[in-house]
């Protein structure tokens, strides 16, 4: 009887035993289901917003073309005498052209603005992508895709915790080094930052801040040389500020990139198309040139370059001329020089005709 006991009792506890792991998977199995369940949740209440790339893309060029009228307007109110860029000239000769070219010039501000503020909320629209890509890897680690039984078996098989990736993801402003010391270089997470999922398919241009001009730096790229272009860029273009900046090559063009460091589009730039409104019978002052030179010694340099110098043999002294030698007085009666004249000659009545002779007979023979 007392055996029969002990082996209830033992039989009961191995039961027991038995029956720990299930009930600590049951409880794992339904925190998993409560993790799940919120992340669709979350899922489903995210907006569907989709902005392409053509509207991107027109949006941009309006920026653009609303810049280079801003600066022609600015041109032309300092050109007519109202303002000197810094100070606005008031009561002046064209008091009226002037308030209407600064009304204009208001308006045009304001126009800018405007199409700022409609691009971004493109470009926001894109943060739901990004969100909507974190939930799906979280459910994606929690298995809420999976069948129950199988999430069952796998937890009888290896315990784990259930763990919200979410909280393991790195800051948004976490991204690459910058060279120059500011903030990191933007990431896809940015929601300006290239895909990931198309490495090595990125144009980096190196664009020069002072008046925007650009040139391309390499045309497959991903972000992770975007260190390298920076300081390719610098040593391409020594003594002035630089920017490296990139688009994809496949779907947008040049005047779509945006900045590796801040993610904000070139068309933002303050400068940006500058270099195509220069006078160019000016000399630049914005170059290229190593440090220690100003542009305009570097363009005042480079101008001789194509220059062929053509050196002329230096004229010799003129020679002192003498002065003539001056007439002596004419005196006729100290003339000696012999004159032959009439006095010489035979006479009319001895000359001989050779064309009529005097007579049929025989004439005799002249002598000299």
């Amino acid at each position: 009887m007392l055996r029969r006991e002990k082996h209830v009792i033992f039989r009961s506890i191995s039961l027991a035993a038995r029956a720990v792991p299930l009930l600590l998977v049951m409880t794992a199995t339904a925190d998993a289901s409560a993790v799940c369940e919120r992340l669709n949740a979350h899922l489903a209440g995210l907006p569907k917003i989709v902005a392409s790339n053509a509207n991107l893309r027109d949006y941009t060029g309006a920026i653009s073309r609303q810049n280079l009228d801003l600066r022609q307007a600015r041109s032309d109110l300092r050109r007519m005498g109202c303002s000197t860029g810094s100070v606005i000239i008031v009561g002046g000769p064209n008091e009226e052209v002037c308030q209407s070219l600064s009304s204009e010039i208001s308006q045009m501000q304001m126009d800018l603005e405007t199409l700022k503020a409609r691009r971004q909320s493109l470009l926001d629209g894109n943060d739901s992508d990004i969100a909507r890509r974190r939930i799906n890897a979280a459910l994606a680690a929690n298995r809420c895709n999976e069948e129950e039984s199988d999430v069952l078996s796998a937890a009888v098989e290896e315990p784990e915790t259930h763990r919200n990736i979410l909280n393991d993801l790195p800051p948004i402003s976490e991204g690459y080094s910058d060279p120059y010391g500011n903030a990191g270089f933007a990431t896809p997470e940015d929601g300006f930052g290239p895909s990931a999922e198309y490495p090595g398919s990125l144009r980096t241009m190196c664009v020069r801040t002072c008046d925007g001009a650009f040139f391309p730096i390499s045309s497959n790229s991903s972000p992770a040389d975007f260190q390298r272009d920076a300081e390719t860029c610098q040593r391409r273009c020594p003594g002035t500020e630089t920017a490296l900046y990139y688009h994809a090559m496949a779907t947008e063009e040049t005047n779509q990139m945006v900045s590796a460091a801040t993610g904000e589009p070139y068309a933002d730039l303050p400068s940006a198309f500058a270099y195509k409104t220069r006078d160019l019978s000016q000399p630049g002052q914005c170059g290229c040139s190593p440090a220690g030179r100003t542009a305009t010694q570097q363009s005042t340099h480079d101008n001789g370059k194509g220059v062929l110098e053509i050196l002329t043999r230096k004229k010799a002294d003129p020679v002192e001329v003498k002065s003539a030698v001056a007439d002596r007085p004419y005196n006729p009666q100290d003339n000696k020089v012999r004159v032959v004249g009439p006095s010489y000659l035979p006479s009319q009545e001895t000359s001989i005709d050779l064309r009529h002779p005097a007579g049929p007979g025989y004439q005799p023979q002249q002598t000299n």
